[in-house]
């Protein structure tokens, strides 16, 4: 299908300057606000866009209040969208509206999708003093206050009933590629066909009664550096850390972790994994044996193995 990878986030919200604020915290840049709704991008288009709760296009809900609506995906052209949109049209229902395919996955969650309009942009570099090669900062201390902007949007995650069973529509019908996995169907990461980052999409098992829902998207960022500035400063501002910071085993990203006024968390994340069709994909015990480094909620530095 030549999906390639997530694009955009449709919130559906409650406090509209509340996501405003995190947002622009968080390191995205904002294009347009209104008195319903307002939308922000980074650096290569992917993006978010924010419309009040009783704003009649968005899409039906799985939970109540704040939450993600739709997410959207790119692909590669207008002959991949067309084909898509007769593949989904098989058994569920399919909407065009102004070019984007709009339907549904099996749990009820809501994807458009369109022809990528991410784009190419420029970026600072980062400068690292590492022992054997040449010095790159000296007589520089390094800026803790320093956050450069959300690079892309690298996944969404949902909750799932049955994530073995959930991810066979990604798998079969949108072509996404199984990376790893864990153990007693607790969770199963896959990437979309045309994207290289270890994982597009995550697909979690709730451990309580929570139905299939959104559970928390990633924007990568540049480095770990904007990871840890980008997380102090939404700390700063009072908003409640969900996990981390730490870097992950499986994906090997740095993260940090927000709970958000929009529903469900916003990850910061550096330094994903990079795949093709040739990785080998893993299955793991649970989540708690492969998620490396973090602080815990004592802010005791931890390892997990």
């Amino acid at each position: 299908m030549n999906i390639t990878g997530p694009e955009s986030l449709l919130m559906g919200v409650d406090d509209l300057e509340a996501s405003r604020r995190f947002l622009s915290l968080y390191g995205l840049s904002e294009l347009e606000h209104g008195a319903k709704g307002a939308s922000f991008e980074a650096l290569d288009g992917s993006g978010v866009e924010l419309r009040l709760l009783d704003d009649p296009s968005l899409p039906a809900a799985n939970v109540r209040g704040p939450t993600l609506r739709a997410s959207v995906w790119g692909v590669k052209g207008q002959a991949d969208l067309d084909a898509l949109a007769d593949e989904l049209a098989r058994d569920r229902q399919v909407k065009w509206v102004d070019g984007v395919v709009q339907s549904t996955d099996d749990d009820g969650n809501a994807l458009f999708f369109r022809v990528t309009q991410r784009h190419a942009y420029e970026a600072p570099g980062y400068i690292h003093n590492v022992p054997g090669h040449k010095t790159e900062r000296l007589n520089q201390r390094v800026n803790f206050e320093d956050h450069s902007p959300a690079r892309q949007l690298g996944h969404v995650v949902y909750w799932t009933n049955d994530p073995k069973e959930s991810i066979k529509f990604y798998r079969d019908r949108l072509g996404f590629r199984i990376t790893d996995s864990f153990r007693d169907n607790m969770g199963v990461f896959a990437r979309a066909q045309g994207h290289s980052d270890h994982h597009s999409l995550f697909l979690m098992r709730p451990f309580d009664d929570t139905p299939p829902s959104f559970q928390h998207a990633e924007f990568t960022f540049g480095d770990v550096q904007d990871v840890f500035a980008g997380g102090h400063k939404l700390q700063k501002a009072s908003f409640d850390t969900a996990r981390g910071p730490g870097r992950f085993e499986l994906g090997s990203n740095w993260y940090w972790y927000f709970k958000s006024p929009m529903g469900g968390a916003f990850e910061l994340g550096a330094d994903m994994d990079q795949a093709d069709d040739n990785w080998v994909p893993g299955e793991y015990d649970h989540a708690g044996v492969t998620a490396g480094w973090y602080f815990d909620y004592n802010t005791k530095w931890s390892r997990q193995a």
